[in-house]
């Protein structure tokens, strides 16, 4: 292994056991909107309903080794890695949710109008057309790295958005009310299916002795072994004890499932911090400083809460105050357990963003 190689691995191992270093680790993504990020695949996708066939693996695989390349002129310390299309709602899509398409995004929209009417059968990834056009990016991802960059799991979200988009956003706020026991059986169903899917993505990846990343634009993180991100963005719409009684549970048990997990979290449930830093099955908590209006001082107040129980990755938008706000980071936080993660427009922006860091570390003798 080259000696930069080996010392980078170091220092990702020094995060996850919060052990002494001299500096954050400092990830620089490129492109927040899928279409910034994959616009072969976009251009493709007619506007409306799609279906998996309008995913080609072709223009896929030539967006991923385009971003490679952009990647790799960046310097900051995480490599770059390529997981199936993360534009795209999965998990939602297979528990049978119609995809819908803009030029910019793709969502899903509800497919159960009520519960007493829902089939209830459980989808199996091998057997379901949008699980084999996964797979299908999968494996084509691990052929087109050919070992030159790590694959991932794409983004799968949680048990609570799975339901959240079945049944639409503000039935789920009704049903955790109305009908507490079917929301559990729903989430103990989502979080099968979310194993199964999860599991099968993981068992593409080639075993490497350097390690393993999961995430593959906004967010990224190393492990020694297979990896893989959990979120509950519909928290928002929970109360604290709804979210105990109901979602922890199986994100506990999803979390059981896997070597290791990282956690994202956004801004508009700090609630959760408390709970989430005291889960053992949780190795990585990310907490989300968001574009939009949020309370700043309870954002730094969680990561705080976060880096004394747990790794913790901070990220924000890169911004004209970035700079600003990087300075109170490097001056509030120490280094221990810290990973320093935000988003660029381009990878010109990113490799800025890379210079800047080295240099406002050198004015801090670090």
């Amino acid at each position: 292994m080259p000696p930069e190689e080996a010392r980078l691995l170091q220092r990702h191992r020094a995060f996850l056991e919060r052990a002494a270093t001299d500096r954050p680790l400092l990830g620089c993504n490129v492109g927040f909107f899928v279409n910034e990020r994959f616009p072969r695949v976009m251009q493709a996708i007619p506007p409306g309903v799609v279906s998996p066939e309008h995913l080609r693996l072709d223009l896929f695989l030539q967006d991923c080794e385009q971003l490679y390349q952009d990647y790799r002129k960046i310097g900051d310390d995480y490599p770059y890695a390529a997981a199936p299309f993360s534009g795209l709602p999965w998990m939602e899509a297979i528990m049978g949710c119609p995809i819908v398409s803009s030029p910019t995004s793709l969502w899903a929209e509800p497919c159960i109008d009520g519960w007493d009417s829902w089939h209830w059968q459980r989808p199996e990834v091998a057997a379901n057309p949008w699980g084999q056009k996964l797979l299908e990016l999968m494996m084509g991802l691990v052929e087109l790295s050919a070992g030159r960059f790590p694959t991932a799991p794409t983004l799968m979200r949680g048990p609570s958005d799975m339901i959240a988009a079945m049944r639409g956003a503000g039935n789920l706020a009704l049903d955790v009310m109305d009908s507490p026991e079917t929301v559990t059986r729903a989430a103990e169903l989502c979080a099968k299916v979310w194993v199964e899917v999860g599991k099968a993505q993981l068992a593409c990846i080639p075993d490497s002795p350097q390690g393993y990343v999961a995430g593959d634009h906004g967010l990224r993180v190393w492990a020694p072994e297979r990896i893989i991100w959990l979120q509950e963005d519909a928290m928002a719409l929970l109360s604290p004890a709804t979210y105990r009684e109901v979602f922890l549970p199986v994100d506990r048990h999803i979390a059981r499932q896997f070597p290791w997990v990282a956690f994202h979290l956004h801004a508009s449930a700090l609630w959760a911090v408390d709970e989430l830093a005291r889960v053992p099955e949780i190795h990585i908590v990310e907490l989300n400083q968001e574009e939009a209006a949020c309370d700043i001082e309870a954002v730094f107040a969680g990561w705080h809460k976060l880096q004394a129980h747990k790794p913790c990755v901070i990220w924000r938008p890169y911004q004209p105050d970035f700079w600003e706000w990087l300075e109170r980071v490097l001056g509030e936080f120490p280094p221990e357990g810290l990973s320093i993660q935000t988003t660029a427009r381009s990878g010109v922006e990113a490799s800025q963003v890379a210079v800047g860091f080295d240099s406002a570390l050198a004015a801090r003798g670090r």
